[in-house]
């Protein structure tokens, strides 16, 4: 069914799928509907952004079990090791919420949420996503908290010129990471390496789509935030299991001066770093547009 969709070569010893190849790039951002079923309550945890990812997994392997699993095993591989899962999402955007804090959870007020998802897919995914996330149910949750979601509507949302220079807002927190020393640290937007990490993020999923680097000589690339209400976000990933970690994001608001080629890359795969786990999501500020 996906070589309607997919251009891709099929591998080998292990019946896996061993490199996607991707014919026509554009962008599809998906706006999903959702309305709050609260058989389970209306209370959701804050860190909630994993599960969501594996939401998209469990309805994707329903169409196609064996690129779910590949998307979920290898994603876009570059030099053979690192991967890339080209899709990113948002958090969930609710009508009216309230943050209960003592209780680690968001209490749901209202009766919608929003929640939008790219991928860099082909045109015809555009019939395929709509089909279906249509009508799916699902909850996100823990055993004390946790909130039923049913879809009721999926729109391809349109996407306006891009420009070299724009002006975006990160909905999900943006991860860039250094490693020394054997660890871990997380940079924060005003820190000069951080957007060195950005542009080395992109020049390496470009590399993974298309098999080949990107020629930046003579191409200019800027990160500059455009004020100062930055705010750092401890994300808890896998919460209450042995596998539990935390990873730093940063929410801002930013222009980007990179190649076409580079921003319709962040536009359609998320910026920075672990974007197929709720990181990186942004959107178009409307000043550009």
């Amino acid at each position: 069914m996906f070589a309607r969709f997919f251009s891709r070569k099929m591998l080998t010893k292990q019946n896996k799928l061993t490199k996607f190849v991707y014919t026509n790039n554009l962008l599809m951002k998906f706006k999903i509907t959702l309305n709050i079923n609260r058989k389970y309550g209306d209370l959701l945890p804050f860190n909630y952004q994993y599960e969501q990812s594996a939401v998209i997994y469990r309805i994707l392997a329903q169409a196609d079990t064996q690129y779910a699993s590949w998307l979920h095993e290898n994603g876009y591989l570059l030099n053979g090791s690192k991967r890339f899962k080209l899709f990113c999402y948002s958090p969930f955007i609710f009508d009216k919420v309230r943050p209960l804090p003592e209780a680690g959870c968001l209490n749901i007020i209202g009766e919608r949420a929003v929640w939008y998802i790219s991928f860099i897919p082909e045109k015809s995914t555009l019939e395929f996503i709509q089909g279906i996330f249509a009508h799916q149910s699902f909850t996100i949750g823990n055993k004390e908290h946790r909130v039923a979601f049913d879809v009721v509507g999926v729109e391809a949302m349109p996407m306006p010129p891009l420009h070299e220079e724009m002006a975006f807002q990160a909905l999900s927190p943006i991860c860039v990471k250094q490693h020394e020393d054997n660890k871990i640290q997380y940079l924060s937007p005003d820190n000069p390496k951080f957007a060195q990490g950005i542009l080395k993020g992109l020049l390496a999923r470009f590399e993974s789509i298309h098999g080949q680097p990107f020629d930046m000589n003579d191409k200019e690339f800027s990160f500059e935030l455009t004020d100062n209400k930055v705010k750092s976000k401890l994300i808890t990933i896998k919460a209450n299991t042995p596998y539990e970690s935390r990873v730093r994001g940063y929410l801002c608001t930013f222009r980007m001066k990179a190649p076409l080629e580079l921003i319709n890359i962040a536009c359609e795969g998320g910026i920075g770093e672990q974007c197929s786990q709720g990181f990186g999501f942004i959107e178009i500020k409307k000043e550009t547009i």
